[in-house]
């Protein structure tokens, strides 16, 4: 009875601490991003190479295609601040998934698949050379 009453007190303590990471992952992943986007477009504009306008004009045109529904154990992850980021800096994918918090094996999806909804939804003013193609 005893070890049943520990291994239950070890499954709370384990929630708990989990709750915890959660609400403070929850705090900390967007909030620099969302306060240059509010506060200092022309820091945001320096950062992520585009205006907040232009994001958001992006972010319309690419939204069906990218976008995931959020669950009550995480948020959908901002694919396409990962992706602006990425190109604008050329940062590794490790250095991606600490500062966003997100597992490298999602950022290795996340950034052709956004690239692939631009490409498409931009394509009557992106020009791709067929050279490396034919």
């Amino acid at each position: 009875m005893l070890r049943i009453e520990r291994a239950i007190q070890k499954k709370e303590d384990e929630k708990k601490y989990l709750g915890q990471g959660l609400v403070a992952k929850k705090r900390a992943t967007h909030t620099i991003f969302k306060e240059l986007y509010d506060e200092d477009p022309r820091e945001y504009k320096a950062v992520m190479r585009v205006t907040p306008e232009q994001v958001e004009t992006l972010l319309n045109l690419i939204a069906p295609k990218i976008q995931r529904d959020d669950t009550l154990m995480r948020d959908a992850i901002v694919k396409l601040e990962i992706n602006l980021v990425y190109l604008s800096s050329g940062v590794s994918y490790r250095l991606l998934s600490v500062f966003f918090r997100v597992s490298k094996a999602s950022i290795i999806k996340i950034i052709p698949e956004v690239c692939a909804a631009i490409n498409e939804s931009r394509k009557g003013y992106i020009k791709v050379s067929n050279f490396y193609y034919s």
